[in-house]
């Protein structure tokens, strides 16, 4: 699999629906053309190389349906770009990193169906072209950020069957583009 590194000039990998398996290669990160990455529905396992950071043309980014482990790498907050990152049902842990932040081109953010952990960052809050928010079946904890409120152009926000406490924030009443809420 390390000579896929040298294919520089790559702009879309698609290899879904198939049975890959093994690890994501570093060599991923040389890809610095792609702007679309689909590895979902496969067997992948191990970590998200944190050299997926590199990848700052990336606009697409599908891992979903897979075995990942570990946690989102922060290197993630690199890819300013991206439109679409889809990392549900895995097997990711730990915390969301803060760094999803800059990630303010991003319009779908999926995680469902993992085993994050922690509060909901506060700085999910800057991702204002966010249309999708999917959160739901992790271990998540906390209040519900009142950032969220700044996601004006939001339609689906899915928080179902995490740990979270505390009252739904005020501020969502400013989300007037709300079709679809599930909380519980």
């Amino acid at each position: 699999m390390t000579e896929i590194g040298k294919l520089v000039n790559l702009q879309s990998l698609s290899l879904p629906n198939n049975k890959l398996t093994g690890k994501i290669p570093t060599e991923i990160g040389q890809f610095v053309n792609l702007n679309q990455l689909f590895l979902d529905t496969n067997k992948l396992t191990g970590k998200i190389p944190t050299e997926i950071g590199q990848l700052v043309n990336l606009k697409s980014l599908y891992l979903y349906n897979n075995k990942l482990t570990e946690k989102i790498p922060t290197e993630i907050g690199q890819l300013v770009n991206l439109k679409f990152l889809y990392l549900d049902n895995n097997k990711l842990t730990r915390k969301i990193p803060t760094e999803i932040g800059q990630l303010v081109n991003l319009n779908n953010l999926s995680l469902y169906f993992n085993k994050l952990t922690g509060k909901i960052p506060t700085e999910i809050g800057k991702l204002i072209n966010l249309d999708y928010l999917n959160l739901s079946n992790n271990k998540l904890t906390g209040k519900i950020p009142t950032e969220i409120g700044q996601l004006v152009n939001l339609n689906y926000l899915y928080l179902k069957n995490n740990k979270l406490t505390g009252k739904i924030p005020t501020e969502i009443q400013k989300l007037v583009n709300f079709k679809n809420f599930k909380i519980n």
